[in-house]
């Protein structure tokens, strides 16, 4: 067991996985049902079990084709985020079962968001200890219920279509940086710059 790769891929799971949980809980008290917690599983589960099935074939792709798939998945996301939160503030009415499917899938790209950043970082400690890197995801996953749980009431206090502008602008802001890295070589540290950008344009996008 290497301690190291333990902790990290604890720290990153905790990290990645508490949002994509938290996300997952305020649509259960829309739904009042487990479904939003179904979706958030599922899209977790989308990254997670390639990366720790696959992983050592994964790591041998280019990384920069990996980003560059993530991005358009993202930004492709982030679009549907931020449309239907527009919709929600100019007041224009949908298809109930449609606005259903679309919040769904807004846990749903959640979920596997927050575990490619996560995957991304386990894909790169696998090499290193894979049984390391795995007790590290499956103890995180452990601490990241009982949290919630913890904390659910909490939680369930965040309004949805305000949730779903800011989560529109990280997906974008993730996209870019993503592109970034496969074109550019760019910084991580951008990422703060991009979102407060993503978020000027997607208030701009909501006014008009």
């Amino acid at each position: 067991m290497d301690i190291a790769v333990l902790l990290a891929s604890l720290g990153i799971s905790i990290l990645e996985l508490s949002e994509a949980g938290a996300v997952a809980v305020i649509f259960n008290g829309i739904y009042k049902n487990g479904k939003p917690y179904i979706y958030g599983l599922a899209g977790v589960l989308t990254v997670l079990i390639p990366v720790f099935t696959l992983g050592r074939y994964i790591v041998l792709l280019p990384l920069e084709y990996v980003l560059i798939v993530a991005g358009v998945i993202l930004f492709y996301f982030g679009y549907k985020l931020i449309r239907s939160a527009r919709r929600y503030f100019k007041g224009i009415k949908i298809v109930h079962k449609e606005e259903g499917e679309e919040t769904l899938t807004t846990v749903y790209v959640v979920g596997f968001t927050e575990a490619l950043e996560a995957g991304l970082v386990i894909l790169a400690l696998i090499p290193q200890s894979y049984i390391s890197a795995l007790t590290g995801t499956l103890l995180a996953s452990i601490l990241v219920i009982a949290l919630l749980f913890v904390l659910k009431a909490q939680i369930m206090k965040i309004r949805v279509p305000q949730l779903k502008y800011v989560l529109s602008a990280l997906l974008f802001s993730l996209g870019t940086l993503f592109f970034g890295e496969a074109f550019f070589d760019i910084d991580e540290l951008y990422l703060g710059l991009f979102f407060v950008i993503y978020l000027g344009v997607n208030y701009v996008i909501i006014k008009m």
